[in-house]
């Protein structure tokens, strides 16, 4: 079973996206799938689907200047957003519409200019048995990912009668925009998965979709009794250019950042708070504090922080597997990230929730049976006693608190496997459809 995967987002700095697309690309191998071409979330942003070099290396080269710039003084944390943001693409992502009723029009002219509606793709699609988007985060607002993501559907499922299903994503529809081009087609989806129960719920008049739980649940985190005498050993997490030297046989806790950080970028604000937290915390717990970055913008807060503070930096560019052994064997885990707090809870860590760009972190506290609470990332002055009142619940939770949340992890885990139930049945029913044609051949 030849299949076609959309989103491949191990092309992105932060560990989450990372995490859900390496494990569903093993679950698509477990059912029988051969991925025989992936379009990544590089090739989705810049509308470069074939082989046009200058396209993915401008991403390439952003990444590289995002990383460089971890590594700047702290007075130079001031610059803007924008200066950092990445642009969408030019030249081909003009055949990229905008509007549900320019969605034919821009199929029609991707298949009929060859030289520049990317022949490589459409050779891929010819090829495969099904397409699988990756989800993701994606849809929400009406950039060019998520619409590329739509047209790409219309364009699998309109022009060449493929299947294709959207698996593992948060759906936000809050730009009208998109919200129209998704309810035309969203119903033209084979199969359709939400990885939070919010938006299956709202999106249940878009299409007869269901919830499964994140893919990033396959990870697991190392036991710790067998792993932390190994990772203690000196420099064991020191990923270059950043120091994250802690003792993991000792009580730890964990602190990260959250997607909303850009929306108020005031990097001298953001690291003066996030010190006094630290501060705050350390005054009502014995243990380490461990700083995680997930992603660019906490990886630039705090670098200072840690510089100030003397704290353990767990950087970007650490391996998705280590990220989680160190989230998931914490007392705690503070964070405004969907991904990392699935790390934690996975090995039981009770998560304190920052706010998001979307619902997604209080999504993930109603189905962990958590406070689905979120404190404000961007006044953490405001939120600090509050924030710490809490800590100290969870921490007064015990070992009780942790098997709950570890014994609905491992269920989560289980249900997982339902974002690629589709491939598994199409899989078995090519077989069978494949034996009984071969028992007519004389």
């Amino acid at each position: 079973m030849n299949v076609l995967l959309i989103n491949d987002s191990t092309t992105n700095t932060n560990w989450g996206d990372r995490a859900a697309a390496i494990s569903l690309m093993a679950m698509i191998g477990a059912t029988g799938g051969r991925i025989v071409h992936a379009v990544t979330e590089d090739e989705l942003r810049f509308s470069a689907f074939g082989k046009t070099p200058s396209l993915p290396d401008r991403g390439s080269r952003d990444r590289v200047r995002e990383i460089v710039k971890q590594c700047i003084p702290p007075i130079l944390l001031s610059i803007r957003r924008k200066v950092l943001s990445r642009r969408d693409g030019a030249g081909a992502s003009r055949l990229i519409p905008e509007r549900w009723e320019d969605l034919e029009g821009s199929a029609r002219a991707v298949c009929r200019e060859q030289g520049y509606g990317w022949p490589d793709l459409l050779r891929a699609i010819d090829s495969a048995d099904v397409a699988v988007i990756h989800g993701d985060g994606a849809m929400v607002g009406n950039g060019i990912i998520p619409r590329t993501d739509l047209f790409l559907t219309y364009l699998v499922k309109k022009h060449f009668g493929k299947p294709i299903t959207i698996v593992n994503h948060t759906a936000d529809f809050d730009h009208p925009d998109l919200r129209r081009m998704a309810t035309e087609v969203y119903p033209l989806f084979d199969d359709v998965v939400f990885r939070d129960p919010i938006s299956a719920e709202r999106c249940e008049s878009l299409c007869g979709g269901r919830f499964a739980a994140d893919t990033a649940f396959w990870f697991e985190p190392a036991e710790r009794q067998a792993w932390a005498p190994l990772a203690g050993r000196p420099t064991y997490f020191d990923v270059w250019p950043h120091k994250a030297q802690f003792d993991p046989s000792r009580p730890y806790l964990c602190l990260g950042g959250s997607s909303i950080l850009w929306s108020g970028w005031n990097p001298a604000e953001m690291v003066r708070d996030f010190t006094a937290l630290i501060e705050a915390i350390q005054a009502v717990y014995a243990g380490q504090v461990v700083l995680t970055a997930s992603d660019i913008p906490e990886q630039m807060i705090f670098e200072p922080v840690a510089a100030q503070l003397g704290l353990p930096l767990v950087g970007v560019t650490t391996p998705v597997q280590q990220a989680v052994d160190i989230v998931g064997n914490a007392d705690a885990y503070i964070t405004g990230r969907w991904h990392p707090g699935i790390f934690a809870l996975r090995g039981g860590v009770p998560v304190i929730a920052l706010s998001s760009k979307t619902f997604k972190m209080e999504s993930l506290m109603r189905s962990a049976g958590l406070p689905v609470t979120t404190f404000n990332a961007l006044d953490l002055a405001g939120e600090r006693d509050s924030l710490i009142r809490m800590l100290l619940e969870h921490l007064e939770g015990g070992n009780e608190l942790r098997n709950r949340l570890r014994t609905w992890a491992v269920e989560e885990a289980a249900n997982s496997w339902d974002n690629v139930t589709y491939l598994k049945d199409h899989h078995r029913d090519r077989g069978s459809a494949g034996r009984e044609e071969a028992q007519w051949i004389p």
